[in-house]
């Protein structure tokens, strides 16, 4: 609230003009005059600290900058293929989460729970992947791309026999507008198929992260300063910069495509 708000509000009024006349009160038959005097500027402090304050408390509970929006995406049909992908990411997270609380060893364990962090920020890359992708069906569904290349076949072949040339020119421009829109379809299918192979990759490679880091955590406290343990280390800082370079390319394919 501001300043300007604060001075409409009543009760900085109400309270100011009470503290006033208290003041008044004790003070004005002592101090006749210089007493109403006092009592108004005591009133005009305590209202001005009452703005003051409160304006001060309205800017500290403004809202913050909205964060950026983000998209409402519909929910991977149960069944389909980013479904399924996307339950495998998440039981690879939900294998890291057993796993993190399992070792006594803080260094083991603080690999563990390092890969689960990352682990954690790629399935929510790979669960807008398989909302984005399920999009893309629905588009390619209502596109009807069977019943679209038929309509193209025979209206090609009514081309072919067509003798009247200003029907044929309505048949032509009727066939570049299918044509064109087949082309759109095609963009469609192989933006899917694309980022299906990226989503893909992903899921193996958190199933991945997550065997590596049941290998780890198998060696035991003994085992952590062995060359065993530091080739499994390096494999999961390798395979999670590899998951994440997936996630950012599907990304980039899904927006830039």
């Amino acid at each position: 609230m501001s300043a300007r708000d604060e001075l409409r509000d009543p009760w900085a009024w109400l309270v100011a003009a009470v503290c006033g006349g208290l003041a008044w009160a004790v003070l004005g038959g002592q101090l006749g005059l210089a007493g109403v005097l006092l009592g108004l500027l005591i009133g005009s402090v305590v209202l001005g600290t009452t703005v003051a304050v409160g304006a001060i408390r309205g800017r500290g509970q403004e809202p913050r900058a909205l964060e950026q929006p983000r998209d409402r995406l519909p929910t991977p049909p149960r069944g389909s293929v980013q479904g399924r992908l996307l339950a495998r990411a998440h039981a690879s997270v939900a294998r890291l989460e057993d796993l993190v609380g399992r070792p006594s060893d803080p260094w083991i364990a603080g690999e563990v729970r390092r890969v689960l962090s990352d682990s954690r920020a790629v399935v929510e890359a790979v669960a807008e992947m398989a909302g984005r992708i399920t999009l893309l069906d629905s588009s390619i569904d209502a596109a009807r791309p069977s019943e679209l290349a038929q309509e193209i076949s025979v209206l090609q072949e009514q081309v072919q026999r067509t003798t009247d040339p200003d029907v044929r020119r309505e048949q032509e421009r009727a066939l570049a507008a299918l044509d064109g829109h087949a082309d759109s379809v095609d963009r469609l299918l192989r933006r899917r198929d694309s980022a299906l192979a990226e989503m893909q990759a992903s899921a193996a490679g958190l199933e991945g992260l997550a065997a590596r880091s049941g290998e780890l955590v198998a060696l035991g406290p003994a085992g952590r300063d062995t060359e065993e343990a530091a080739r499994i280390v390096g494999d999961l800082t390798n395979s999670l910069d590899s998951v994440r370079s997936g996630v950012d390319a599907a990304r980039t394919l899904l927006r830039d495509s």
